[in-house]
């Protein structure tokens, strides 16, 4: 991954984070209210989340760092990081799952979760998204992920804190 990569996402404003502390093993859900970091390695951590749709969570801090991997990977433009998981972030995730072998059903469930985090890495106190277009930065603290949108924000199911989500 170049440096060149690395800085495109870091003037971008949407980022999802956390610091180097390692979260609890135990399982993640929705429940929880936000997105866990809850597996013993960065690869496993998203796969027992809830589901993301357009009508569970569609407008959260949760639906934006969606967007965020889907604009990664070249499926959502920038200006499609609203919080708001519509049309527009159903058929890129339709999108998104036919391209890696997933059922292509537009919902970020337990299995596209987990095939997003398989995407994960560190690099010096970061987590990364390794997108196919763009890597996005990612953090966790405490196994709290969070994005960014001029401060951070905690990655919630149920709430959209971001200036873009309002």
């Amino acid at each position: 991954m170049s440096v060149r990569k690395r800085t495109v996402i870091a003037v971008l404003a949407l980022a999802i984070g956390s610091g180097l502390a390692l979260g609890p093993t135990a399982s993640a859900t929705a429940s929880h209210g936000y997105l866990d970091g809850a597996g013993s390695t960065l690869t496993d951590d998203w796969g027992d989340e809830g589901t993301l749709s357009t009508t569970s969570y569609a407008h959260s801090n949760l639906a934006a760092a969606w967007q965020g991997i889907l604009y990664a990977d070249g499926y959502l433009s920038a200006s499609g990081i609203d919080c708001r998981f519509g049309t527009a972030t159903k058929n890129a995730t339709i999108k998104w799952q036919r391209a890696r072998g997933l059922v292509a059903d537009g919902k970020v469930g337990k299995k596209t979760f987990g095939k997003a985090d398989n995407k994960l890495y560190w690099y010096k106190s970061n987590v990364w998204y390794d997108g196919t277009k763009r890597d996005v930065v990612l953090r966790r603290k405490n196994g709290n992920y969070y994005v960014y949108d001029g401060a951070w924000h905690i990655a919630s199911y149920t709430k959209a804190t971001l200036p873009r989500c309002r």
